[in-house]
């Protein structure tokens, strides 16, 4: 073969090799994390607009975690914070695997509990006491196990909106 073949024959290999570089850029990733919301009361009989979320409305958030790595991955976690005025509705995070451990927080993220704890007032005594959830900042997933290639994580949770005039719990952090 001639030496202006071979050229010839490298130069197109890599412009088809740079071709394919950037069509491969321009192609759509996966998302390895989507988070939708879905207004639970709209559809109930009586609610003024299926298109609003109206105090007293509650609001279940998805969390779908997916895999798309070459291969398994461990340490997920998946931290969610509850949105501004909304309150967090008691015993409704859930994950569709066993070895998930669910969180909460009550401080903006800074720290995680199963049970977040408060000083409250009791008597003129300062005692810890549970943290009521209409208090909760956060919801956090955190998966024990790995998740293999191509597998999904569902997590789920429910926010309320306060009606008009309610007030959030008395108790002090």
């Amino acid at each position: 073969m001639s030496r202006m073949i071979q050229r010839l024959l490298i130069t197109g290999l890599l412009m088809l090799s740079a071709a394919f570089a950037a069509i491969a850029q321009q192609a759509p990733r996966a998302q390895a994390l989507q988070v939708s919301a879905e207004n639970l009361s709209a559809h109930a009989p009586g609610h003024a607009d299926s298109t609003r979320v109206l105090p007293g409305d509650t609001v279940r958030y998805h969390l779908l975690f997916r895999n798309v790595s070459a291969g398994s991955v461990h340490g997920i976690v998946l931290d969610n914070p509850i949105p501004a005025g909304l309150r967090y509705t008691a015993g409704s995070a859930k994950a569709d695997r066993a070895d998930v451990a669910i969180l909460y927080s009550i401080d903006g993220g800074q720290s995680y509990s199963a049970e977040p704890m408060i000083d409250a007032d009791v008597g003129g005594k300062r005692e810890q006491r549970t943290a009521p959830s209409d208090i909760y900042t956060h919801v956090r997933w955190t998966v024990r196990g790995d998740v293999a290639k191509g597998a999904q994580l569902r997590a789920v949770y429910d926010a309320q909106v306060p009606s008009a005039g309610a007030a959030r719990s008395s108790l002090t952090k």
